[in-house]
């Protein structure tokens, strides 16, 4: 009737009653051009639905039940009356609406979906949470996200009374990165569910090629042999379930190819001396120690170098990263780089008490410019039997000489002694280790 009088703005008419607000409020809002142009919003609603427009859901639950309620109850209510009568407090509106969330939910905060419906999250949620929540696919094909008709970042956090709408693309992938701010742990779950699959999956395609080129150069056929008893053994004997799960095992490089190759080449060592040769080859490496007196926890014959960009040595507080195809690299616990890896890759690693190896270890010295300087720094060094695999020196416009050495070492107090020998070399204003 109001719209056959008057001529109705698109996109205005709001219908309450089929979808109340979360706080029971229903009614019918349309908006129209009025006689003289102007916009007039109409509001209609029963009786009863006015009562709750105006007096709350606790007047309606009052005047439902016919009945008090009950004190505990109405102290409660009274908290949101003392909100409206003292709401002048406050110096804007925004101010009111601030403490009514940090009051009403301190530890949750309550969103709303582009349809209304309200979704509760834990204080800090994210829109990656919110996506989520809403669906995992969502959450996975999550871009970015609008807040209140605005676009935000991913990390934003929500706000009670937000409208949080995803933004979705067919061929997006989650990030490592949200690991960093989601809080739900459906979100947290959902995402290392999907980067262990995609790394497994990497692991497959890697350990597949690795292991068929180990077969392929002792002439065996890696996929025949794969299909037969002896490789189900092969799997058993490993300690993993299915074939799927060894192959991708060589690609982290938990498993070496040796290893599933070796039950072959004992299998076929009868057809010829090579065969044989390779076998003695095989079991001289087995019996060789792991390298650089590092143990990793679980696991034998396993592939094992130090980062680059730590060079840990005996004494230094480790960590190991599992490495695609390389085995296991290990870092200082404290390198900013073994900080930013995915922990599911990250596994135990301890140094062994049998080690008498050398690590390489970079240090810097700060000096000022002499005559013999170079080589009283390289004395220092020598008399604590340490050799000097490379060294740099660059003079700055200060006369301020920077020197870098690689030198070898035994352990972290053995390095501790060589630059504690160097910072007493005349002229040395500063040695320490770079790393």
């Amino acid at each position: 009737l109001i719209h056959s009088l008057w001529k109705p703005i698109d996109h205005k008419f709001k219908d309450y009653i089929g979808r109340p607000k979360p706080n029971m409020y229903q009614s019918l809002h349309t908006t129209v051009i009025g006689p003289v142009g102007e916009r007039i919003e109409i509001q209609i609603r029963t009786c009863e639905m006015d009562r709750v427009a105006k007096s709350g859901i606790a007047a309606h639950w009052s005047y439902k039940e016919g009945h008090r309620i009950d004190d505990n109850i109405s102290k409660k209510f009274a908290w949101i009356q003392d909100l409206v009568d003292n709401q002048e407090g406050f110096r804007d509106p925004g101010e009111f609406l601030e403490n009514v969330r940090i009051d009403l939910f301190p530890d949750e905060v309550y969103v709303f979906t582009p349809r209304g419906d309200i979704r509760a999250l834990p204080k800090g949620a994210t829109p990656v949470d919110f996506a989520y929540l809403i669906h995992t696919e969502v959450g996975q094909k999550c871009v970015g996200a609008k807040v209140n008709g605005q676009m935000v970042s991913l990390p934003y956090e929500l706000r009670t009374g937000d409208i949080v709408e995803i933004v979705t693309a067919k061929n997006h992938t989650p990030s490592k990165d949200w690991l960093k701010f989601v809080k739900t742990i459906k979100a947290r779950s959902k995402i290392r569910q999907w980067i262990k699959a995609q790394e497994k999956e990497r692991s497959i395609s890697l350990g597949r090629e690795m292991l068929e080129k180990a077969f392929r150069k002792e002439k065996l056929n890696f996929i025949t042999l794969s299909k037969t008893d002896p490789m189900n053994a092969v799997v058993e004997s490993l300690g993993v379930k299915t074939l799927d799960d060894l192959v991708a095992n060589v690609g982290y490089g938990k498993v070496t190819p040796l290893q599933v190759l070796r039950p072959f080449m004992a299998k076929f060592q009868a057809e010829g001396s090579r065969a044989s040769l390779l076998e003695r080859l095989i079991s001289r490496v087995r019996k060789k120690k792991p390298r650089a007196g590092v143990l990793v926890k679980g696991l034998e014959d396993i592939l094992i170098k130090f980062g680059k960009c730590c060079q840990p040595v005996p004494g230094d507080a480790i960590i190991g990263y599992i490495t695609q195809g390389y085995g296991v690299t290990v870092h200082r616990a404290s390198c900013v780089n073994a900080l930013r890896m995915s922990p599911e890759r990250q596994i135990e690693v301890e140094w062994s008490t049998e080690t008498a190896d050398r690590y390489p270890v970079k240090i810097q010295i700060l000096s000022y410019d002499r005559v013999g300087l170079l080589a009283d720094v390289v004395s220092s060094i020598s008399k604590f039997g340490a050799n000097i695999l490379n060294a740099s020196s660059e003079t700055k416009e200060t006369q301020m000489v920077e020197s870098f050495f690689t030198i070898n070492v035994a352990d972290k107090e053995h390095l501790e002694k060589i630059l504690s020998a160097v910072k007493k070399v005349k002229h040395v204003q500063d040695a320490r280790r770079v790393g």
